[in-house]
């Protein structure tokens, strides 16, 4: 959660977007911090939920809230569920077309 709207930081409002999610990978999401120049990874977590506690830690330790970040990765899951769909999508139509053309 970010309170000082830093650069690229995300909205309080969107902090919990996206905690269910269907066909997770080994990492969900990554906690990142501004040094200045850059958001350097602070730690790769199995959940949104769980970055969001850890990003919740570091804030209650002292961090600054506009410093931090939560990225959730999800590139893996959703390849799967395209090529699934094109499959599913190719099948549907070459079944439609072997009872139209017979």
């Amino acid at each position: 959660m970010s309170w000082g709207g830093g650069p690229h930081a995300p909205s309080v409002f969107l902090a919990g977007i996206g905690k269910g999610r269907f066909l997770r990978g080994g990492r969900a999401a990554t906690l990142e911090r501004h040094d200045g120049a850059v958001w350097c990874e602070v730690g790769r977590f199995g959940s949104v939920r769980e970055a969001d506690r850890a990003l919740d830690e570091a804030v209650a330790n002292g961090g600054a809230p506009d410093t931090f970040r939560v990225v959730e990765i999800h590139a893996a899951s959703n390849r799967v569920l395209a090529i699934a769909g094109a499959v599913v999508l190719g099948v549907a139509i070459a079944i439609v077309l072997y009872v139209i053309l017979g």
